[in-house]
């Protein structure tokens, strides 16, 4: 892809539109930094989840933001679609395989990128970071962002601290567009370990502002317990794994699965894949689909009223 030409998004963005509702307009100024997914996002939805401090106090989560929360396992139907997200990958040769498998399987992917993972100590790219990128959009998978540090937004010095947070995601989204050499618009965020609802919901306030969906999972492979030293009584063996991985996307009949992109988990990746595609769910046989099909399948239903 020439540098200088970002990637057309219209595809993702008509799939989401085409089932979401309208909301308020936001102003020139505000569209004009959040980048061509402002304005798009469907209608606020209250948040899903309410953390231990928040049921104790009573409070009532407010409505903020769109996307894939951690309840949507047990209230969303996903019709036995399977869209497939892999967090922290490196610009070494497992991603690399990675998109070798996900190509061999014709399987689309969001790579949620950690951005210091792709810079050097110099601020430059590492070896290897643009190629892997350019990979990543060409072949057809999308990037999110998962902040540049990886470290816990519902702690300090993050806690709803808006400017610490704007930093934070800011810098992620210089340090991808530095390594592609022209401006990629990263419409999903995830939070490093999931974890975003804080006293103020900074977060996803500030997401909806940026014209983001705050993207977590619905079916988690546990892959990095694979990687736990021996002994460890939550250490899991590649066996276990895949087996949890197609028993929950089988009984909540698709969703958003989590994967990394650890060695050990690129190791099995293949055969999870093949897993999947030959698993079926309650209402049929699952099916590989994107991350954008999935947000307009759980739009679809809240406006038919589920």
């Amino acid at each position: 892809m020439a540098a200088g030409k970002a990637p057309p998004r219209a595809a993702i963005l008509a799939l989401i539109i085409a089932a979401a509702p309208p909301i308020a307009a936001a102003a020139p100024s505000a569209i004009a930094a959040a980048g061509p997914a402002s304005g798009f996002l469907p209608a606020p939805r209250r948040l899903e989840i309410l953390q231990p401090w928040e049921k104790r106090a009573g409070a009532k989560p407010p409505e903020l933001v769109a996307g894939i929360y951690e309840l949507d396992y047990e209230r969303r139907s996903f019709a036995e679609g399977l869209a497939i997200t892999i967090d922290d990958a490196g610009p070494n040769k497992y991603l690399a395989k990675t998109l070798d498998i996900l190509r061999k399987r014709g399987v689309k992917a969001v790579f949620f990128i950690i951005g210091s993972n792709f810079l050097g100590k110099d601020g430059r790219p590492m070896p290897r970071a643009k190629e892997l990128l350019d990979r990543i959009v060409d072949e057809g998978h999308e990037i999110g962002s998962h902040s540049f540090w990886h470290r816990r937004l519902d702690e300090k010095p993050y806690r709803d601290d808006a400017a610490a947070l704007k930093a934070e995601l800011d810098r992620n989204e210089a340090a991808v567009d530095r390594v592609l050499g022209y401006h990629y618009p990263m419409i999903y965020f995830r939070p490093p370990n999931g974890a975003h609802s804080t006293p103020g919901y900074e977060l996803d306030r500030m997401l909806r502002e940026r014209g983001q969906y705050l993207t977590n999972w619905t079916i988690t492979s546990f892959d990095w317990c694979m990687r736990l030293k021996a002994g460890d009584p939550d250490r899991l063996e590649p066996e276990a794994v895949l087996a949890r991985t197609v028993k929950q996307a089988r009984e909540e009949s698709g969703g958003v699965v989590l994967l990394h992109c650890f060695p050990s988990t690129v190791a099995i990746l293949d055969s999870i894949l093949e897993k999947l595609a030959a698993a079926r769910g309650e209402g049929g046989a699952l099916s590989f689909t994107t991350l954008g099909e999935l947000l307009r399948r759980k739009y679809a239903s809240l406006k038919a009223g589920d």
